[in-house]
């Protein structure tokens, strides 16, 4: 049964959560009331990095003094025994005391506690798993002094009913940071490669291009825009490239219908024709479906091909086939499980596969692996293999 602060204050705390992935101040005062709720000293959340060396924090209330915190994200995040010894009950969801993690004995010999905990007067603590395992651990976290008992069934329920609007609402962070992130990046992602890149909506009308698409227009030797219509100058070849356009468009209507295809551009000024790819925006795996653009059109020199841009990033990274492929379908905007299904392997499977990939490449989180893979760029030049 619900308490007087689940009925009374749990609102207010869930108001400040929801809220906070677009204003983070909200945060803080969700701290605040979580902590009078459960009677704690300092209430956080702290982020683990994938291997676990250091962690990040994105919200705090109560007064650590900012050289300890920060040893604790740069040196005692691994090093903190409560989630060593007790990494196997680390579950999304799970609502963990420091007694439930790590032994008394365990935890007052270890460095975290003699030389983190101790000076900071910090004995007993309690946890909400927001994330684990693959994505980087997540938690909130609560301590008291040890003047005080150990949390309690009346903050554990608390915290319980507290942890599902903290994982939503970290989901929902998560979601908004890759769309903002996409946002601020993507025109100068596109800018940076080397071939014409037009997104096109259903209709067919450009909606973005980058540099270099802009020069091609430009120079109206091989394409032209109508009235915001992507054109090929030669009618042959327009006809084409309209059928290939209409159909990715329709991509998902149930029409039987070619969904894009290749086609190459001859130039009214003669030389080696232009070579333009067109498909639905989510099928190349590095443009997303997005309410505006549905239809991406690639257009490069047959002299300067180069790879795309996953395939260098794959090679960079030194990825394994099966890795790669996981990465690629989840670039395309597959769930774990989709993308798992997809492969016909197991979501364990793929969580292993996720996990190294992670490794290798630096990445905390699968939005951060997309926009690492879309901002990539190569030491040196890629060979196909």
């Amino acid at each position: 049964m619900a308490d007087s602060w689940e009925r009374s204050t749990l609102p207010d705390v869930m108001a400040h959560v929801y809220g906070s992935p677009i204003d983070p101040a909200g945060w803080t005062e969700a701290m605040r009331l979580i902590a009078d709720g459960i009677g704690a000293t300092t209430v956080g959340i702290h982020i683990h990095s994938p291997d676990g060396h250091d962690a990040s924090t994105i919200a705090l209330h109560g007064e650590p003094p900012p050289a300890m915190l920060r040893r604790y994200q740069t040196y005692f995040a691994e090093r903190n025994v409560w989630l060593t010894e007790g990494a196997a009950k680390l579950k999304s969801g799970a609502i963990l005391t420091g007694e439930e993690l790590c032994s008394e004995e365990t935890l007052l010999r270890s460095e975290f506690y003699n030389d983190f905990l101790r000076p900071l007067r910090v004995r007993f603590s309690i946890r909400a798993v927001i994330d684990a395992a693959p994505e980087p651990l997540t938690y909130l976290f609560a301590v008291r002094p040890s003047g005080r008992r150990p949390f309690g069934s009346v903050e554990r329920r608390r915290l319980g009913a507290t942890a599902p609007h903290l994982i939503r609402a970290m989901r929902i962070h998560a979601m908004l940071e890759r769309t903002q992130s996409h946002e601020r990046t993507a025109a100068e992602v596109m800018d940076r490669l080397p071939l014409g890149i037009f997104l096109l909506d259903d209709r067919g009308r450009v909606v973005q291009m980058n540099a270099a698409a802009r020069k091609i227009v430009e120079r109206k030797d091989a394409l032209r825009l109508d009235r915001g219509v992507l054109v090929a100058l030669e009618t042959r070849a327009d006809v084409q490239l309209q059928r290939m356009i209409f159909g990715a468009g329709a991509a998902g209507s149930g029409r039987n219908l070619t969904l894009g295809g290749t086609c190459a551009l001859p130039r009214a000024k003669g030389g080696h024709p232009l070579s333009a790819m067109v498909a639905p925006t989510g099928v190349t795996g590095i443009f997303p479906s997005t309410r505006r653009a549905s239809v991406v059109v690639l257009v490069e020199e047959p002299v300067q091909r180069s790879s795309l841009p996953f395939v260098t990033f794959s090679k960079s990274f030194k990825l394994s086939q099966a890795e790669a492929l996981l990465a690629q379908r989840l670039l395309t905007g597959l769930s774990l499980r989709q993308a798992a299904e997809e492969l016909g392997i197991r979501e364990s499977t793929a969580r292993s596969h996720l996990k190294r990939v992670f490794a290798k490449t630096g990445a905390r989180r699968q939005s951060d692996l997309i926009l690492r893979a879309l901002t990539h760029e190569p030491d040196g030049p890629m060979t196909e293999s």
